[in-house]
């Protein structure tokens, strides 16, 4: 069995952006030599999301509408730095919102089957990071295995 790690960092260019990493993707698969297997798509942060879905303006921006209503911009525990006492940091922000979207998305990882030297996604479908906070370095991780 072969197995190769991809590393991958991204900057969205700002808050509630989308990043296409599709062809990162390819290109990970491709430079594995992995023609049947999976390839597991991995984000190391809490505050954005990996999704698979169409790269079309309309889907996208109701995505966007929808979470807003779902998860609101207001108060969030997180963000009360007099209560909160875990994992801070001095360049500590207020968040929150972030990271219950990212919950709800429920997005830090996809598993892609791969055939023929190529991912099974769908005639639509490409992969995204959703950038659900302000914008900073992300790490993207394609871990690919297989024969």
């Amino acid at each position: 069995m072969k197995t190769k790690t991809t590393e991958v960092e991204v900057v969205a260019p700002h808050k509630d952006s989308f990043v296409e990493m599709t062809e990162e993707l390819l290109r990970a698969i491709k430079d594995s030599a992995v023609t049947e297997g999976c390839a597991v798509v991995y984000c190391r942060h809490t505050t954005c999301a990996v999704i698979i879905n169409e790269a079309e303006d309309g889907v996208l921006d109701d995505l966007r509408r929808r979470l807003q209503v779902v998860v609101p911009d207001g108060h969030y525990a997180h963000d009360d730095f007099e209560r909160r006492t875990q994992n801070m940091q001095e360049s500590e922000r207020s968040n929150g919102r972030a990271h219950v979207a990212q919950m709800i998305l429920g997005g830090t990882s996809h598993a892609i089957p791969i055939a023929g030297g190529d991912p099974l996604l769908g005639a639509w479908q490409r992969l995204f990071l959703y950038e659900l906070d302000d914008p900073k370095a992300r790490k993207v991780l394609f871990h690919i295995f297989g024969h």
